[in-house]
C-alpha cells in the first residue's frame, strides 16, 4: 500500500495566507501564551489516551500530527524574541518560556499512554491491512522510534531518571545560549592601536573615552580588525577577549551538560552520547565519521604545511618592513591578519576595495533575483509590515508558474544589544497540510511556511550604505538556501516539513548556493558599486577572487574538521571534561596554529549547546553531497537554469524530511555520488577530464 512521498510543485497547492505568528507580544501574553501551548498540548495527549474502542489514523496518529502544525507558530511566539528582540525584559520571558517549553517537551515524549496508544494502532494496522502512505507511514515509524529513543521501553524508575536528565539538560543549554546573546565584552582602542583599519570601520564604532573607539566581540567589529589591524597587540588583545568569551560562566554549563549527555546514553542502552545521536543521522556511526576525517587529513597535511611555512614567510617579510622581531610561527591571531595580506600581496585583493561593490541592497536584489529565477518563484515585498524591528523586511513566496502562495520570509540584518550573534535561520511556521491523512489526498489545504534569516551584517552609516565583504555575500547565499528549504517544502506532515532532514544533511542544500558566489558570471549579476550600481566588479578584480577561492583551503579545511573532532571527542570521552585542555591541544593537533590566546573557545562554541551536539561533522560530511550537485548545474553551463533548478526544487527541497538525504541526492545527481567533487571543488584534487 505504498503510495508516492511527494506531489510534484506543478501541482503546486496553494498555502492558506495566514502568519499565526504573533511578533510583538509582551511579557505577559508571552506567559500566558506558554501556559495555553503545554494546556493544549497536554488535551491533545489526553484526548488520544482516552480513546475508546478500535485505535485508527484518525483517532490516534491524526490529532498528533495536527498538533505539531498548530503548535509551531505558537511556539514561536513564545521562544523566537530571546534571539532578537531589542528588550532585555522580553529576552528574559522569551528564554524562559524556550526552557518551560523544553521541559515540556520533554514529559509529553515521556507518556507511555501515548505510546501504547500509537503501538496499538501499528499492530491493528498491520492484522487489518489498513492502506497507508508512505509520509504517513513514515510518521508513524519515526514516532514510535523517538519514543524508544526517550526511554519508555525501560523500566518506570529509569524512565523518571530520564525525563530529570533531559530538564536538567535544557537548563543548562538554554543559559549557555542566553550568556552568548547578553555578552557584551568589548575593549577600547585608540587610533594608533586601530592602525591599518579604514575610516568607515573606525567611524561606525562606538566612541570609548579619551577619543578610543570601543571594538566588541561582534563579527562586524571582530572579523575586519582580525583581517587588517596591523598592531599585533591589538589583535592579540581582541583574539584573548574572544578566546575566553563567557568562560567563567558556560565551560561549567558545557562540562555539566556533557555528563548528564553520557548518563543519558547510558541509560538508554549507548555506548555515548554520539553513538545515540548518529543512531539516526546518515552516518550512522562514529566511525563513519572518523573514516572521513582519517582520508581527508591525509590528503590535507601536506598542502596544509606548506600554506602554514608560505604564511610565516609572509609574517617574516612583513615584520622586517615594519621594524618588528618576528617569533616564526603564526599564532592564533595572526592566521586571518596574514591570509587577507597574501590574497592582498598575491591576488591583488583588498577586502576593502571590494566591498565597495557589494553595497547590501545591490546583493539582496541580485540575490533574490538569482532565487527566483533557478527555483521558479516569485517574492513580493509587504509593505507596512509588522515586524519586530524596523530594520526587519517582510516578503511574500508564490510559485512563478501556477502563482500559487507559498508562504513568507523575513530578512533581520543587522546587529543591535542583545541579539543573536551569528547567522541563522528560524523557521517560525511548518508548511503542511492542514488536515494529516493516512493516504495522501491531492489539493487539501495547506498551512503556509514562514521563516525568519536573522544575521550580523555591517551597518549603514549616514553617508554610505551597508557593505558586505564577500565572505559576508557568500553567508547570505547559505542562509537564504535555508529560507528556500523551508519555504518550498511540500511535505503533508509537519514533523517533516523545510529543513527537518537528518541533521547531517540539512547543510548540503544551503552550501551548494553558496558556490553561485565564485562563479563570473553570477558575481558579475551580485556586484555595482555603492555610488554607481552600473559598475560591477572590475574583471582583473573578479578573476582574481576566484583565482584566490582555494587559498589555504587546506587550513580552512583543517578547521573545520578540528571543530567537528573537539565535537565527536568530547561527546565519546567518559567522565568530567576538561573542555579547555581538550579545546587547547586538539586546536594545536589538528589546525597546525596554536591556541594562543589561551582561553576555553568551547565556551563560545554555541553549536554544541544548540543542537549540532555531535553533529558539527555534518558541515564537511554535507560538503561533500553539496559539491557534487553543484556540478549538475556547472555542466550545463548555465547556473540559472530553471530547469535544473526545477529538479533542484522538486528532488532536494521539497521533500523535507520525508526521503533520506542520501536518496535525494541520488534522486538529482540521477547517478551515485562522487566523493571526489569536494576535494576537487577544494582545489586539493585536479579536476576530472
Amino acid at each position: 500500500h505504498s503510495l508516492p512521498f511527494h506531489r510534484s510543485f506543478a501541482m503546486a497547492v496553494s498555502c492558506r495566507k495566514e502568519n499565526l505568528v504573533r511578533m510583538n507580544l509582551n511579557v505577559e501574553e508571552i506567559a500566558a501564551l506558554t501556559d495555553d501551548v503545554i494546556r493544549r498540548m497536554t488535551e491533545v495527549g489526553d484526548a488520544v489516551a482516552a480513546v475508546e474502542g478500535e485505535r485508527t489514523f484518525e483517532n490516534t496518529i491524526a490529532p498528533l500530527a495536527r498538533m505539531d502544525r498548530e503548535m509551531s507558530p505558537l511556539i514561536s511566539c513564545c521562544d523566537f524574541a530571546m534571539h532578537v528582540s531589542t528588550d532585555s525584559k522580553l529576552r528574559d520571558a522569551s528564554s524562559e518560556a524556550d526552557e518551560k517549553l523544553r521541559k515540556f517537551g520533554v514529559d509529553f515524549g515521556m507518556r507511555v499512554d501515548l505510546y501504547e496508544a500509537v503501538k496499538t494502532y501499528e499492530v491493528n494496522r498491520v492484522a487489518q491491512k489498513w492502506p497507508i502512505g508512505a509520509e504517513a507511514q513514515r510518521f508513524v515509524d519515526r514516532t514510535l522510534r523517538d519514543f524508544v529513543r526517550s526511554g519508555l521501553d525501560l523500566a518506570p524508575e529509569m524512565q523518571e531518571k530520564v525525563t530529570e536528565l533531559k530538564k536538567k539538560l535544557s537548563e543548562k543549554e538554554v543559559l549557555f545560549q542566553k550568556n552568548l546573546n547578553e555578552d557584551s565584552s568589548k575593549i577600547a582602542f585608540s587610533p594608533e592601536e586601530l592602525e591599518g583599519m579604514g575610516e568607515d570601520f573606525i567611524k561606525g564604532l562606538d566612541d570609548a573615552e579619551d577619543g578610543k573607539k570601543y571594538v566588541t566581540l561582534k563579527y562586524p567589529d571582530l572579523l575586519p580588525a582580525m583581517q587588517k589591524c596591523a598592531r599585533e597587540s591589538t589583535r592579540e588583545a581582541l583574539d584573548r577577549l574572544r578566546g575566553s568569551q563567557c568562560q567563567e560562566a558556560n565551560a561549567p554549563l558545557l562540562e555539566d551538560a556533557l555528563e548528564v549527555r553520557q548518563e543519558l546514553a547510558a541509560l538508554l542502552g549507548f555506548e555515548s552520547h554520539a553513538a545515540y545521536v548518529l543512531q539516526v543521522r546518515m552516518a550512522k556511526e562514529t566511525s563513519t565519521v572518523e573514516d572521513m576525517w582519517v582520508k581527508l587529513l591525509a590528503r590535507l597535511k601536506e598542502p596544509a604545511s606548506k600554506e602554514i611555512a608560505r604564511l610565516v614567510q609572509l609574517k617574516d617579510e612583513e615584520k622586517k618592513e615594519r621594524g618588528e622581531a618576528c617569533d616564526g610561527k603564526i599564532n592564533s591571531w595572526d592566521f586571518n591578519y596574514y591570509h587577507t595580506l597574501l590574497k592582498q600581496r598575491q591576488y591583488e585583493i583588498d577586502e576593502d576595495e571590494v566591498k565597495l561593490y557589494f553595497p547590501l541592497h545591490v546583493v539582496k536584489k541580485a540575490l533574490l533575483e538569482a532565487y527566483q529565477t533557478i527555483l521558479s518563484l516569485k517574492f513580493s515585498k509587504v509593505e507596512n509590515a509588522e515586524v519586530w524591528h524596523p530594520d526587519v523586511e517582510q516578503y511574500e513566496v508564490y510559485d512563478a508558474k501556477s502563482e500559487a502562495f507559498m508562504g513568507f520570509f523575513f530578512l533581520d540584518l543587522y546587529p543591535r544589544e542583545g541579539k543573536y550573534g551569528h547567522a541563522a535561520v528560524f523557521g517560525l511556521q511548518v508548511g503542511c497540510d492542514l488536515e494529516p491523512t493516512a493516504v495522501a489526498e491531492e489539493g487539501g489545504a495547506r498551512q503556509c511556511s514562514v521563516a525568519a534569516m536573522v544575521a550580523n551584517f555591517t551597518r549603514p552609516t549616514e553617508d554610505k550604505p551597508s557593505l558586505l565583504k564577500h565572505g559576508e555575500v557568500v553567508t547570505f547565499y547559505h542562509e537564504f538556501g535555508h529560507v528556500m528549504h523551508q519555504l518550498c517544502t511540500t511535505a503533508r506532515f509537519a514533523h517533516f516539513a523545510g529543513t527537518a532532514t537528518e541533521r547531517d544533511f540539512v547543510e548540503a542544500p544551503s552550501q551548494m548556493l553558496e558556490n553561485w558566489c565564485w562563479e563570473a558570471d553570477p558575481l558579475r549579476k551580485l556586484s555595482g558599486h555603492w555610488e554607481d550600481p552600473s559598475k560591477p566588479l572590475p574583471e582583473a578584480l573578479l578573476q582574481s577572487m576566484i583565482a584566490a577561492k582555494n587559498l589555504n583551503s587546506g587550513l580552512m579545511t583543517l578547521r573545520q574538521i578540528f571543530f567537528g573532532k573537539f565535537d565527536l571527542l568530547i561527546h565519546t570521552t567518559k567522565g568530567r571534561v576538561d573542555s579547555g585542555k581538550v579545546w587547547s591541544e586538539l586546536r594545536e593537533a589538528i589546525t597546525l596554529i596554536p591556541n594562543s590566546a589561551g582561553g576555553n573557545g568551547a565556551a563560545s562554541f554555541g553549536h554544541i549547546m544548540g543542537g549540532y551536539d555531535a553533529g558539527y561533522y555534518g558541515y564537511l560530511w554535507s560538503e561533500v553531497f553539496s559539491a557534487d550537485m553543484f556540478t549538475v548545474f556547472k555542466k550545463g553551463d548555465n547556473l540559472f537554469s530553471p530547469e535544473v533548478g526545477a529538479r533542484y526544487r522538486e528532488n532536494i527541497l521539497q521533500p523535507g524530511g520525508t526521503v533520506d538525504g542520501g536518496d535525494m541526492v541520488r534522486n538529482f545527481l540521477g547517478r551515485e555520488l562522487d566523493p571526489d567533487a569536494f576535494l576537487i571543488s577544494c582545489g586539493l584534487l585536479p579536476p576530472k577530464a
